[in-house]
């Protein structure tokens, strides 16, 4: 009668655990940026509704920072406009352009690989009329 698993055994079961944890890790980074993407997608449309919605009760934007309450984890104001960054580095930029009242989206797509996935997923360069 056998008390414990053969050294065979233990390496089949090793090999099997390799290949699912082969399989399972790159689809869970792939899960959890896929995440962030869409939470980046969702955040810059509440930004631009926000900020679309300020100047049509008020006719002109002050400070954008009035506008918008947003997750400061990765979203920061600058000089009247609103900045995502990844690794310290400008990805989306949106901004007022005062002059022409127009609200305009800038995404830095070279920066980052997420920046890159976000360009993928439809954020694009946009320049939208306030009115």
């Amino acid at each position: 009668m056998k008390q414990a698993f053969s050294l065979l055994e233990l390496v089949f079961v090793l090999v099997i655990l390799a290949l699912i944890g082969s399989y399972a890790i790159p689809k869970f980074m792939n899960t959890r940026d896929a995440a962030l993407i869409t939470t980046v997608k969702r955040d810059v449309t509440t930004i631009l509704s926000s900020i679309q919605s300020q100047y049509l009760l008020d006719g002109k934007i002050e400070d954008i920072s009035d506008s918008i309450k947003i997750n400061s984890s990765s979203w920061y104001f600058e000089n009247n406009s609103i900045i995502y960054k990844t690794n310290n580095s400008n990805c989306i930029t949106i901004y007022v352009d005062r002059a022409s009242h127009k609200l305009k989206l800038n995404i830095n797509e070279t920066n980052d690989n997420i920046c890159s996935k976000l360009k993928k997923a439809g954020i694009e360069n946009s320049s939208i009329d306030l009115y």
